[in-house]
């Protein structure tokens, strides 16, 4: 017996028996005598080969045995309380039977205890912090989170939920109720904070310092011992949220630069005070104003500058209204003024003198004085209109209406305004595709030599008829396809038209014949003009004398390099080059000096007022001595009575354009007007008094 638990101890030791005996035998099978009977020769083989069968099964069973006990004594060793001497007693390899019966009295042992105690161990176990795995995941938690018991007390907190309310350690919150340090005195949203509900709700909690911040929260229900309840608070700040929120609502809201607010809110409180005013009677002015020339401080002083200013003007028209008034911003260089409670239109009146008279200060950006001027149009509530878009139409309408009289005023809203504007809206729509509609078509209006009579040239003016509109003036059409850049396409066609019909009249007349074009600033800024007209003049067989280009003062203006270098290039080339409708605008005569002008023509303002005003002649004349000083010739434009042709030519005026010699016609009329007049004048020749040019 004590053989066998020596073995049991040690099992290495019956592999070695097993060994022995295994050699022994095999070695008496090999010296074994052959004399020996037949029996023992094959009883031999056999035991030696079952003793190898056995030792190598015993080997096998002995060698996967100590990873088994391991396992187990593993499992165990949490439930028997093993010390450390004991875990090293695993390498003695304790048998399965010892470990398997001390696992089942520790069971046993377990199964004795009553339900109180378990359920007091579970909720030991629930909040028990002195876990290392528990205590990292609630240290490391991205919300704060504590719990309360029954009576509001916590009786546990994570270090984020101390830190946001202004504690340095958990410890100080344990045992205080939560409720009277959260709201510290204040008045809350809730009575009670909810322990059940389970949503994520929005309050205010309080720091330790007194300072108060937003907070999301969510509550869950806590079961604790002796069937108490509570609580599991989780919550996080939520000041950066709603800074973000308000930061985009204020982004919506109020224009970026000038922090008025934007036409989004503009609009909306006009909505409000239209409904307002419904109820109480009362009307409202929108003042709609717009900066003059503001484009030009943008593309001579760049973007910066212009924005400098914006909210320089900005804060002027805070300082001309009152509190209750709103200023907003609709974009660009637009703004909207909405006064309220006035009995009358005439009550927007003083404001917007006001308005204009700040504006009149001149603006000081960097280190610049600049004065900027302004145009307003008033459209008041209810009169002229009823609703927010058509009120700011209306306001938008005469605004306009006071940039066409002159700008740097303000203009009340009327009907006719709004036709007009209306009108306008539908030029632009039908002007893009005019031309490829073949709606457009040239025009030629006689230019007379008034020294000898004879025709020495035309003016190409366009027309444009319009199946819905009709037909449309040039002063309407013409600024707008400058606004909108039609005016490009339209300029080559009309030039075109013109060296067609001067080729045309030099073969069937004389080649003494020229056709004037008009050029717009728009024009001026291909920087291919000059060679597209050099092209289109070679393409059509003629010479560059034979073409005569108008620039108005709206292209010298600009002052631009480009504008100054084009002109140069194109007199360089032979053309004639000549300014219109002087007298008007500014007239500057460092014009005259600057740009290689040929021919000056004198507006038909002045020549409408010959013999009226002795001033009026008097400029005339001195506009045609100093012309002729400078070596210019003179046309004058708008003769309608043989009067103004004789008074002309007394002047010593070099060329008459009007209605006394021929209106513009197209160009099957005006080689009529050619073989009529070459029929007269071949009869001049014959007669001694002269036909009176009505007769052509």
């Amino acid at each position: 017996m004590q053989i066998s638990k020596k073995i049991s101890k040690n099992p290495w030791l019956l592999c070695l028996l097993m060994t022995i005996l295994t050699v022994a035998l095999g070695m008496l099978w090999i010296f074994s005598s052959p004399s020996q009977s037949p029996e023992i020769q094959i009883i031999i083989p056999l035991l030696l080969l079952a003793n190898v069968a056995l030792l190598g099964t015993l080997w096998l069973h002995f060698y996967h045995q100590p990873s088994q006990i391991q396992e187990l004594d593993d499992e165990s060793s949490t439930d028997i309380g093993q010390s450390a001497n004991a875990r090293s007693n695993i390498a003695k390899f304790h048998s399965l039977k010892q470990l398997k019966e001390k696992r089942e009295q520790c069971s046993k042992h377990k199964q004795f205890k009553t339900v109180q105690e378990q359920n007091q161990e579970k909720n030991q176990e629930e909040m028990q912090t002195n876990d290392p795995l528990l205590k990292a995941v609630l240290e490391s938690a991205a919300v704060a989170i504590y719990a309360i018991d029954d009576k509001g007390k916590c009786i546990f907190a994570n270090p984020i939920c101390a830190q946001l309310l202004g504690y340095t350690s958990p410890e100080q919150l344990l045992n205080f109720n939560m409720h009277e340090l959260i709201y510290q005195n204040h008045s809350c949203t809730e009575a009670t904070l909810p322990l059940s509900n389970g949503e994520v709700k929005e309050d205010i909690f309080w720091r330790a310092d007194g300072s108060s911040f937003p907070v999301d929260y969510k509550s869950q229900p806590l079961v604790l011992q002796h069937n108490r309840n509570g609580a599991v608070i989780s919550f996080y700040d939520n000041s950066e949220r709603l800074e973000a929120e308000a930061l985009i609502r204020h982004q919506a809201h109020y224009d970026t630069l000038t922090e008025l607010p934007n036409r989004f809110l503009a609009l909306k409180r006009l909505e409000q005070l239209v409904e307002a005013s419904e109820r109480s009677g009362q009307m409202i002015a929108v003042i709609f104003l717009d900066l003059d020339d503001f484009k030009k401080i943008n593309d001579s002083l760049g973007h910066e500058a212009g924005d400098q200013l914006l909210i320089s003007a900005s804060k002027r028209l805070l300082n001309a209204t009152r509190s209750e008034d709103t200023v907003g911003r609709l974009g660009g260089d637009e703004f909207i003024i909405l006064l309220d409670g006035l009995s009358s239109a005439s009550d927007a009146q003083p404001l917007a003198e006001n308005l204009i008279g700040g504006f009149r200060k001149p603006f000081y950006i960097d280190n610049r004085q600049l004065v900027l001027t302004a145009s307003i149009g008033i459209a008041i509530y209810p009169n002229d209109g009823e609703t927010s878009s058509e009120l700011l139409r209306n306001a938008d309408s005469a605004m306009y209406h006071t940039k066409s009289i002159g700008r740097n005023t303000y203009s009340y809203f009327t009907h006719a305004m709004n036709k007009e504007v209306s009108r306008r809206l539908a030029i632009e729509e039908q002007i893009h595709g005019a031309l490829e509609r073949g709606e457009l078509q040239a025009h030629f209006q006689i230019q007379l030599d008034i020294r000898d009579g004879s025709i020495m040239g035309a003016e190409a003016l366009l027309r444009w008829n319009n199946p819905t509109l009709g037909n449309v003036s040039p002063a309407e059409f013409i600024p707008i396809a400058e606004q909108t850049g039609v005016i490009e396409p339209m300029g080559e066609f009309i030039l075109k038209c013109a060296l067609e019909a001067a080729r045309t009249w030099q073969k069937l007349f004389n080649d003494k014949f020229r056709v004037a074009i008009n050029l717009s600033p728009r024009q001026f800024r291909n920087p291919n003009l000059v060679q597209l007209i050099t092209d289109q003049v070679y393409k059509f067989g003629m010479r560059p004398d034979d073409l005569e280009l108008e620039i108005t003062e709206g292209v010298l203006l600009s002052g631009h390099a480009y504008t100054l270098d084009a002109l140069k290039q194109l007199s360089n080339a032979g053309f004639c080059i000549s300014m219109d409708d002087f007298g008007t605008g500014y007239s500057s005569l460092s014009y005259l000096r600057t740009y290689p002008f040929q021919i000056l023509k004198i507006d038909r303002s002045f020549i409408s007022d010959m013999n009226k005003d002795g001033k009026s002649n008097e400029l005339i004349i001195a506009t045609i001595e100093m012309a002729h000083a400078l070596g210019i010739r003179v046309i004058a434009e708008g003769v309608e009575t043989q009067e103004q042709l004789d008074e002309l030519s007394f002047m010593m005026c070099d060329y008459a354009q009007g209605f006394l010699i021929s209106k513009a016609v197209p160009l099957t009329e005006l080689l009529k007007i050619g073989t009529h007049y070459k029929e007269l004048h071949e009869n001049l020749a014959t007669q001694e008094l002269p036909i009176p040019l009505t007769a052509m």
